[in-house]
């Protein structure tokens, strides 16, 4: 090519990409797998099927892409290492409010689909090296994988009720529950107090 010549074909358009993988996105959380088309996506994003295809290999391919490249996006939480409660409320609340997008409603959609077993298990232990860098090296580092599972349950059921069932904890509930986890009770508000010594 000359120097001053241009080039030929189409032009790129940066965003395209980023704009078909939102609608995977949206289409997953709104039907599921299954009945994803990929010319209805092309259409949400103004382009064409060919245009699928010369990124992806085909609809799981774009699919993983897209929730990959969404996951990504999740900032990591930050850890003070001062307060453990602290730390894992906003772990979770960091979580779910990264996930109350259609990116966590697509997620609840195709958990069951074997396709992205390996994308969820990846995700998982991401969230699980959290969890346990908030537990590691404190006093409730005792029964490290049971509290770990059940926070990781805990982060999915949050997800559930998030998007299908009644919007989940509040930030009180959430505070009860990881006071629970870690074996502590919960303070009380002084409205709360029972007049009786002991109550």
């Amino acid at each position: 090519m000359s120097v001053g010549a241009t080039r030929r074909g189409r032009k790129d358009d940066p965003g395209l990409t980023g704009r078909l993988q939102s609608a995977m996105v949206g289409a997953l959380a709104h039907h599921g797998y299954e009945p994803v088309r990929l010319d209805d996506l092309a259409n949400a994003a103004g382009t064409s099927k060919q245009a699928i295809y010369r990124r992806w290999s085909g609809k799981q391919n774009f699919a993983l892409s897209a929730l990959q490249t969404a996951l990504f996006q999740i900032p990591a939480p930050r850890h003070e290492r001062t307060n453990t409660t602290r730390d894992l409320y906003r772990l979770i609340a960091g979580y779910r409010a990264a996930l109350s997008s259609d990116l966590g409603k697509a997620l609840l959609q195709v958990r069951a689909v074997p396709e992205f077993r390996s994308l969820l298990a990846e995700f998982e232990d991401e969230i699980r090296f959290h969890i346990r860098q908030c537990l590691i090296a404190t006093p409730f580092e005792q029964d490290l994988q049971a509290k770990t599972t059940l926070i990781l349950g805990l982060i999915w059921q949050e997800l559930f009720d998030l998007h299908f069932g009644r919007g989940g904890l509040d930030d009180t509930g959430l505070e009860s529950a990881i006071y629970l986890f870690l074996g502590l009770t919960a303070p009380r508000s002084s409205a709360d107090a029972s007049p009786l010594p002991g109550l």
